[in-house]
């Protein structure tokens, strides 16, 4: 295949060759907007552990020194009385929570699925990365592979336009013809700086998606497909990223609104407390205080509460609909990513055959030109169609290549099949289960630097 042949005329030209999965790892682990990505999935999750506290008693010191004057002759004694004198007062109080209507639970079980959340979020956005370094690799090696296509275009320019300079000088061509090659040679070395220009451009974009500069050869294998739009649909629907954030969605928004719902109910505390004073409230010596009890508190009417019940249910509709709505678009994602494969397969066996007729046309229109049997304009004609179909040709097959990946996007698998697990890009999404076995077991887990 001439495309092989430029592979390995690239390759032969580089210091050392940059792989596809070698470029794409180095993006998912250095881009910035990654790491940015990764920090907001990690204080989600240091948000959840800061809940531990509402399970644990609340402790609280209070301290207090100065001075005194009252007066108050029915209460206080002569002595007492409109007298100014220190006084001190320490104290220690403890309270936990019995029972508040279920609001601590909920509120665990709704920041859990937050953290599930954001690190589906993640994992999604390490797939476009993934997708974006993909296409920037690809970009880079079709502009390569461009550019040896115009340059070889010049060079055969450049060898007919010496033929018809002896032809001219022998006089078996007009001065005209001499013109008209001189005139193709300059359009040819146009379109080879319009192509380097191109590619510097895709050097640009590659820089900045994956972090540093494309080095040494390149190569683009194919991934896998699957074998039908059905199989994509059901895999890509089933993996998705996007629909599992979609329904962490609905469950936050579930639990959220159990945590509003939690003040119809009564709160119970456990309190406990011990204070010592000395000359408090005017009066001279010292007393301390003792005590321990169960504390209540229920507001038995407020208004507006069947609006607020309606706005949470509202709210998880909304929830609902959103998830049906990723479906959607990731079923129309499948659906364009296969018919982007399926009609770059077929375009790609057709200008691979047209491209072998036109190098058959090419060489015999040389040889009809040589014996007089053609003219000038009848080479570079054919010459200028075997061009376009070859450089079309060179992006149809890049494009088959990116669309193999671009499945594999769909499914939620290209981050993985690059060898990038999930582990080293974020945390494990097992928060919400793990809160199933209770609110507080979610507390256990821990959250070790990414590295």
């Amino acid at each position: 295949m001439i495309c092989a042949k430029f592979v390995i005329l690239i390759a032969a030209t580089g210091v050392s060759a940059e792989s596809l999965r070698a470029a794409v790892q180095y993006a998912l682990t250095t881009n910035p907007s990654i790491r940015a990505s990764q920090s907001e999935m990690r204080a989600a999750a240091f948000e959840l552990m800061e809940l531990r506290g509402e399970f644990l008693p609340v402790v609280t010191l209070d301290a207090e020194s100065g001075y005194e004057r009252i007066d108050d002759p029915s209460s206080l004694s002569v002595s007492d009385n409109d007298s100014t004198k220190p006084n001190n007062l320490i104290g220690l109080r403890a309270e936990i929570v019995l029972f508040d209507g279920f609001r601590r639970s909920n509120l665990v079980y709704a920041n859990a699925a937050r953290v599930d959340g954001s690190i589906f979020r993640l994992l999604d956005a390490s797939e476009t990365m993934a997708l974006n370094a993909t296409e920037a690799y690809i970009d880079v090696y079709r502009h390569r592979v461009l550019t040896e296509v115009a340059a070889r275009n010049v060079t055969k320019h450049e060898e007919i336009g010496q033929r018809v300079t002896q032809l001219v000088e022998g006089g078996r061509l007009p001065y005209s013809d001499q013109l008209t090659i001189e005139d193709r040679i300059k359009s040819a070395r146009l379109a080879l700086l319009e192509v380097q220009r191109a590619l510097r451009d895709a050097d640009a974009r590659y820089e900045r998606v994956v972090g540093r500069k494309p080095t040494g050869g390149m190569s683009v294998p194919r991934a896998p497909v699957p074998a039908s739009l059905q199989a994509l649909t059901d895999q890509a629907v089933r993996n998705s990223f996007r629909v599992r954030f979609a329904r962490t969605q609905i469950d936050q928004s579930r639990f959220q609104s159990e945590v509003e719902l939690s003040d119809w109910y009564p709160r119970l505390t456990l309190n406990a407390g011990v204070s010592r004073e000395i000359n408090r409230n005017g009066v001279s010596g010292t007393r301390t205080d003792q005590g321990i009890g169960i504390g209540l508190r229920w507001t038995l009417y407020q208004g507006g509460r069947q609006a607020e019940r309606s706005a949470l249910a509202e709210l998880n509709s909304r929830a609902v609909a959103q998830q049906e709505v990723a479906v959607r678009e990731v079923t129309e994602l499948a659906a364009r990513t296969w018919n982007t494969y399926r009609t770059d397969l077929e375009a790609t066996a057709q200008l691979d055959e047209q491209l072998r007729i036109n190098a058959l046309i090419v060489e015999v229109y040389g040889e009809e030109f040589d014996a007089a049997k053609r003219s000038l304009l009848d080479l570079l004609e054919v010459e200028r169609a075997r061009f376009n179909v070859e450089f079309e040709a060179v992006g149809a097959r890049a494009g088959l290549a990116f669309s193999t990946y671009r499945a594999l996007a769909a499914q939620s698998l290209l981050a993985e099949h690059f060898g990038v697990p999930r582990s080293q890009i974020t945390l494990e999404p097992q928060f919400q289960e793990r809160a199933k076995s209770g609110p507080t077991a979610v507390f256990d887990v821990a959250i070790e630097p990414l590295k």
